[in-house]
């Protein structure tokens, strides 16, 4: 790996940044060298991401404290001013986002030229002279390509040829693997190691610990707006020991000790809540997506399903809760084959409503796309799954239309702020201005209010910290041990093993493999989901 070159390209000295009710940043300066990737670590809401919208010129100058200085041609550095992300751009400062800011229907080679296109477009030119940067860099992109085509992994490759398109000396990583394939996900650390190697600057966030291990050379923690610990995870000796550091960091970012992350397993098991037979789910044109899915789901149990990106997990979840039906092209019906009983009836789930009616809930991968109202409050969001059922949310009567309202609604909304430790200013704050851990409570709690029988979560702990994780992991077990069934679909394969009494792989839409906990590994996970 290489080594930094020394050659400091940016400070960032004594940050602050303060909203409504709260402090985000106080005081934090960090330092960033030629040829160095610095780690950022912290619990949601502990201020990474309000820390890189300034540097990146999403937050101008002037709506925060401190000063950015950056790195002159004479190596001395100055303070720099940015009104907006162009002026960072031009600075030489990009960041890749979790979540991709692609147009689908424009090529590789506009969505690089896109902020310097002329009104009059020569168009041979640009996709030429884009082909061959993109050449450069091995990504294997084509310029003539829409976007929209690409796979994820690949949209990421052009985020990246966009910034270094512009020549950005330094980039920002937020999240990025986190919809990444194992092998998308090596392809991109690859990468970084190039972008090191050419003496760029990388600020990584993350909340893997294996990417923090494997990319970093400092390691910087912040809690609640402050810097509160920075480590080097190599010397010149070599890597410094894992477990001692890993145990220090967690540590700095809690602000206590995480003995065991994954609690005891709930062993109390009652009747059959979920029975699928003969599963068949198909996507808008026709395909199956899910083929002959089987499987039996008992109160008090937690099911994990398994399986490489594609392999059918979400659209088995999305099929059972009635959200693929439809009409595709030409009025072809499309959506779920097969029999489905819940709570020992068997029932067809057409739409969510309906889904929701047998007592039903499903806490969706994508919590910003699919998950959440952005734009309303917390507690708008909490109660909207119970204002769109066909039952009264506190009495359970089924066929009976009366949702919480007033003192009753305030009740619920605050019992599960408190029970979840949602952190907010208050209830009625945009969702938006959560930290993803927290929105992702908002998500899990609006979905306890309609005191569910039978709960999917699909990628439950995508984007969320070590302590969130911890919380959300005690919160599984202790809603098993409530009596409800739990089908749980994970990329992350200890956590399947930690949580679920069995694992179900997919490959392909079909099941591969059935494992009990006594048995499960990671090895045969992998076996079963790939060859």
């Amino acid at each position: 790996m290489t080594q930094s070159s020394g050659k400091s390209l940016l400070e960032l000295n004594n940050i602050g940044k303060s909203f409504p009710g709260t402090r985000a940043l106080d005081g934090v300066t960090l330092r960033l060298n030629a040829g160095e990737v610095v780690s950022l670590l912290g619990e949601n809401g502990a201020g990474k991401s309000t820390l890189m919208k300034i540097l990146s010129g999403a937050w101008p100058h002037g709506s925060f404290d401190g000063e950015i200085r950056l790195a002159a041609p004479d190596g001395s550095l100055v303070p720099a001013r940015f009104s907006d992300t162009r002026d960072a751009h031009a600075a030489g400062i990009s960041m890749i986002h979790q979540e991709l800011s692609v147009f689908p229907e424009l090529t590789v080679a506009e969505h690089l030229a896109m902020e310097a296109l002329p009104h009059w477009i020569q168009w041979e030119p640009v996709f030429a002279r884009a082909q061959r940067f993109l050449d450069t860099l091995g990504f294997g992109l084509r310029a003539r390509d829409k976007v929209g085509s690409l796979s994820i992994g690949n949209q990421q490759c052009v985020e990246i040829a966009r910034a270094l398109y512009r020549d950005a000396r330094i980039l920002i990583f937020d999240e990025p693997t986190s919809a990444l394939t194992e092998q998308e996900t090596e392809r991109l650390f690859g990468i970084i190691d190039r972008l090191r190697a050419e003496g760029r600057g990388i600020l990584y966030i993350t909340h893997r610990m294996d990417e923090i291990f494997r990319l970093s050379d400092r390691i910087f923690v912040l809690r609640d707006g402050r810097a509160v610990d920075e480590a080097r995870a190599r010397t010149d000796a070599g890597p410094v020991p894992r477990k001692e550091l890993e145990n220090k960091l967690i540590s700095a970012m809690v602000g206590r000790e995480i003995d065991n992350v994954y609690p005891r397993k709930n062993r109390a098991f009652g009747a059959e809540v979920l029975r699928v037979e003969g599963l068949r789910v198909c996507d808008s044109s026709g395909n199956a997506r899910v083929e002959g899915a089987t499987f039996q789901l008992r109160a008090g149990e937690v099911l994990g399903l398994a399986g490489l990106l594609g392999a059918g997990r979400s659209e088995l979840m999305e099929g059972l809760f009635g959200v693929l039906n439809g009409a595709g092209p030409k009025g072809r019906s499309f959506g779920v084959e097969g029999r489905i009983w819940a709570r020992g009836k068997e029932c067809s789930l057409q739409n969510p409503r309906a889904a929701i009616d047998e007592y039903l809930a499903f806490v969706s991968e994508d919590r910003k796309g699919s998950g959440l109202v952005l734009g309303q409050s917390v507690r708008s969001n909490m109660v909207l799954p119970s204002l769109s059922a066909g039952r009264a949310e506190l009495t359970r009567a089924p066929g009976v239309f009366a949702p919480v309202r007033g003192v009753a609604e305030r009740s619920a909304v605050g019992r599960w702020r408190d029970e979840l430790r949602i952190k907010l200013a208050s209830v009625d704050q945009p969702v938006n201005e959560l930290s993803g851990g927290n929105q992702q409570k908002v998500v899990l709690a609006k979905w306890l209010m309609t005191e569910p029988a039978i709960l999917f979560l699909d990628e439950p702990t995508r984007g969320v910290d070590v302590g969130a994780k911890a919380e959300i992991y005690e919160w599984i077990q202790r809603l098993a041990a409530k009596g409800i069934g739990i089908l749980l679909a994970s990329s992350e394969m200890p956590e399947l093993i930690g949580l679920c009494h069995r694992v179900i792989v997919l490959r392909e839409g079909r099941f591969s493999a059935e494992f009990s906990d006594a048995d499960v590994t990671q090895e045969k996970i992998m076996k079963a989901a790939s060859l």
